[in-house]
């Protein structure tokens, strides 16, 4: 890609849609290198993150070809988003069942810490808040108040801003893991979260 010139280059709210790695968000790499961007792979982390399947059961769950599946469970296999579920039963030696390679929280697992998560994020929202006219004064007499925008067009730039210092600096002192190095190449962390019943999105 040739979007930057002399080592420059613009950040975007979100690392996943851009060429420049090691920016924000850890689990990027899924989505720059299209790991799940194919909804029949969605599909299988969704079924095997249920229940351990193998490829003949999630062929007939989702009304696909064996062969289909098995393409799809191998690209997963290789990227390391799936694993083969080596405390499960076999009916036969020679199949395999498949699971997510990354935790899956359930909302029942979250239950536990949802009012302490709850509580942390009321205090960022008020320091963030409380610290507004701050904001405000500082991109008063920039380049971009200059071109006609608002305070209200970036605000939730600089928040991004705070939420990625957060996250480095907390990764540098060991609270929060730092991307890992996959078989091939790609550097992330991934997780999935089960929908709260309910729900609306």
């Amino acid at each position: 890609m040739t979007q930057r010139k002399n080592g420059r280059g613009l950040h975007f709210p979100c690392e996943c849609i851009s060429a420049r790695r090691g920016y924000s968000d850890p689990w990027a790499a899924i989505a720059q290198r299209k790991m799940v961007s194919d909804g029949t792979k969605e599909q299988v982390l969704n079924s095997v993150a249920r229940r351990p399947k193998t490829i003949a059961r999630l062929a007939k769950e989702l009304h696909l070809s064996q062969p289909t599946i098995h393409s799809h469970v191998n690209d997963m296999l290789k990227s390391e988003l799936l694993c083969r579920a080596t405390d499960w039963d076999k009916q036969h030696p020679a199949e395999n069942y498949y699971e997510p390679n990354f935790p899956v929280v359930s909302a029942a697992d979250r239950a536990g810490s949802k009012l302490i998560c709850q509580a942390i994020a009321e205090r960022i929202a008020d320091l963030f808040e409380k610290n507004q006219p701050e904001l405000k004064r500082a991109i008063k007499n920039t380049s971009v108040a200059k071109s006609g925008w608002e305070y209200a067009d970036i605000v939730q730039c600089l928040y991004a801003s705070v939420q990625r210092s957060a996250r480095k600096i907390l990764e540098e002192r060991g609270v929060l893991p730092r991307r890992r190095k996959h078989k091939d190449g790609a550097e992330w962390l991934f997780w999935a979260e089960e929908i709260d019943s309910g729900a609306n999105g």
